[in-house]
């Protein structure tokens, strides 16, 4: 009898997981991989991008050309030959082999003004410092 349990667990799992794989569960989700950078081209008809970065761990610059699929999502522009060379865009990408695969390309405006974490921080021990120093000033 308990061979039979065993042999009834044993095809229950074989059957779960060629069920599982068929269906592409057991496989670990792809985490995109995200970088900043500059146009270099975009092509419409090729969907394809290739990009300027800057590797932040070497400083190292590198030039990547991406697939950018169908479903690619995008921010603040509705096609992609509307990205310009020079343009600065965040990416966020599968690393497929031969050609990474875009999946969502967010284009920066350039008007708009980023600050770091540590620059506010300066900037209101500035403001306090100089509030201090015209209430000192009144005294």
């Amino acid at each position: 009898m308990k061979k039979f349990g065993l042999i009834k667990t044993a095809a229950l799992f074989i059957f779960a997981v060629t069920l599982f794989a068929g269906n592409g569960i057991l496989f670990s989700e792809e985490i995109p991989i995200e970088i900043d950078g500059i146009v270099v081209r975009a092509d419409e008809v090729k969907r394809k991008l290739v990009v300027d970065y800057e590797i932040p761990a070497t400083g190292e610059h590198k030039e990547t050309e991406f697939e950018v699929g169908d479903g690619a999502g995008f921010k603040d522009f509705k096609k992609l030959n509307q990205l310009k060379k020079g343009d600065l865009v965040s990416l966020d990408y599968l690393d497929y082999k031969p050609t990474p695969k875009a999946i969502y390309i967010t284009k920066i405006p350039i008007e708009k003004t980023f600050f770091t974490h540590k620059e506010i921080a300066g900037a209101l021990v500035k403001i306090k410092a100089n509030q201090k120093g015209s209430d000192a000033a009144k005294n």
